[in-house]
């Protein structure tokens, strides 16, 4: 009895310290992501969430400037800056209507100020990556009911829940993932296949299908003696990690062919994925006939661009030929050549940066997306806490370069590419280490795998 009421009144050691669960610039990284699905017009459109941004990064940059510029994000506001530069030369050439100049400028100006804001909130700090998710999760969900999009009432997982349900649910996997539960995380990340198979939902089952490949190991490093997997961090483990990537995207498109033939999907979303798997391009370009016309477009003016917003009929006209030609739904000529719809077509991060500001528009978004690729095979090398999420994310990232537009919902989605690409790159030696993580970091091993020093 005596030694229970002791050890039931024993002090703690000085020097431990309980961690406090929720401080004040936590709760406002939860604020922003919970805001940033939140849209408002005012001359152009930009997120309820940036209006913080705005406000508290003269804040940030004089408490916190050597956060702003972290290894690597150097030559991305170059080339940022480079592309506003080359934006502005544009529309003063092309003579660009003033409100759509101000928007164009705009879309970098704000860009640059989430990314920076972001940068100094997020880089090195696991918890406040988890709360930002975690909130743009929940707030995705939120926007879908009081602010629904364009598209909600044909398709509302598509263009409402799909977003929100899927970032909490990969979120979770990350939970399991980092206590090597994987095969919960192949069960949640299988189940949003098979959602978004029977919806028709097709992009986000390739960002999925490249996320099970690359974070849920389902072929074992040895058998006995016998090694099946290349050494972690050779080149061969690499190229057994691309060929995975590829091998699952495959697998994708026949799962996407398999439900439009047994007839799993509605009526029309089979004759979509007819229509467009006869297209040019196959079922996986075959609903981006746009990349055709902005191509053409690109040829034409190849240095500068046509202008913020630009528009102009004959792109549209081929566009519109385009779709008939392959039994592409589209609205007829007339609704788009009265309505907003009259923009040089340019679905593409990449395509549309560069038709409205010229070369160095495109160079970024060549420069993310080859941050990104290699973001996306370190992150399934070092595999961090959130792997499946930075592999989701990244995976996604990709694809919205070529097949996406940019607008300003992606300015904070692309600012977390960017952060956690950035990231990744810092878990792991560079080439002049021979590939060899173990040898120089084991300090940083934990359980057998290489994990990041993070402050929460």
């Amino acid at each position: 009895m005596i030694s229970t009421q002791r050890s039931r009144f024993r002090s703690a050691p000085p020097m431990v310290r309980r961690r406090i669960p929720f401080d004040g610039m936590e709760a406002f990284v939860l604020l922003i992501g919970l805001l940033t699905p939140f849209g408002i017009t005012y001359i152009g459109t930009f997120q309820v969430s940036e209006l913080l941004t705005f406000a508290i990064l003269p804040f940030l940059l004089a408490t916190q400037p050597q956060r702003a510029l972290r290894r690597g994000i150097i030559p991305i506001y170059s080339l940022m800056g480079l592309w506003l530069l080359c934006q502005i030369i544009t529309d003063i050439y092309r003579h660009t209507e003033r409100m759509n100049w101000m928007r164009g400028d705009a879309r970098v100006i704000f860009f640059a100020i989430d990314l920076t804001v972001l940068t100094i909130l997020l880089s090195k700090k696991i918890r406040r990556q988890v709360l930002f998710v975690a909130g743009f999760g929940v707030g995705s969900l939120l926007a879908a009911v009081i602010q629904p999009p364009d598209g909600m009432s044909e398709a509302p997982w598509k263009f409402g829940y799909s977003t929100g349900t899927m970032t909490l649910v990969v979120l979770l996997c990350c939970y399991f993932h980092a206590r090597k539960r994987y095969w919960a995380t192949g069960a949640l990340l299988a189940a949003l296949v098979a959602v978004n198979l029977l919806l028709n939902f097709r992009s986000p089952i390739l960002f999925l299908m490249v996320t099970i490949a690359l974070v849920v190991p389902a072929v074992p490093e040895r058998v006995g003696r016998l090694r099946l997997l290349p050494r972690a961090g050779t080149p061969k483990r690499v190229v057994v990690l691309i060929t995975f990537a590829v091998g699952f995207v495959v697998l994708s498109l026949a799962l996407v062919k398999f439900v439009t033939d047994v007839g799993l999907i509605s009526a029309g979303a089979q004759e979509k994925n007819r229509n467009e798997s006869q297209s040019i391009g196959g079922l996986l370009i075959g609903g981006r006939p746009e990349i055709l016309v902005s191509s053409r477009a690109v040829m034409d003016s190849p240095i500068l661009g046509h202008g913020s917003w630009a528009s102009d009929f004959k792109y549209t006209e081929m566009l519109y030929d385009i779709a008939i030609q392959y039994n592409i739904p589209i609205d007829s000529l007339d609704y788009i050549e009265q309505s907003d719809l009259n923009l040089i077509p340019a679905h593409s991060h990449i395509m549309s940066s560069w038709v409205q500001a010229g070369i160095f528009g495109a160079v970024f978004w060549i420069y993310i997306l080859y941050l990104a690729i290699r973001g996306l095979i370190r992150t399934a090398l070092v595999q961090p806490v959130l792997a499946p999420y930075y592999a989701f994310l990244m995976a996604g990232f990709v694809w919205d370069a070529l097949f996406s537009p940019f607008n300003n919902l992606r300015r904070f989605v692309d600012s977390l590419v960017i952060i956690f690409v950035l990231e990744v790159l810092e878990m792991y030696p560079r080439r002049s280490d021979n590939w060899r993580p173990f040898r120089k970091w084991k300090r940083y091993s934990v359980r057998g795998r290489l994990a990041p020093t993070v402050t929460n």
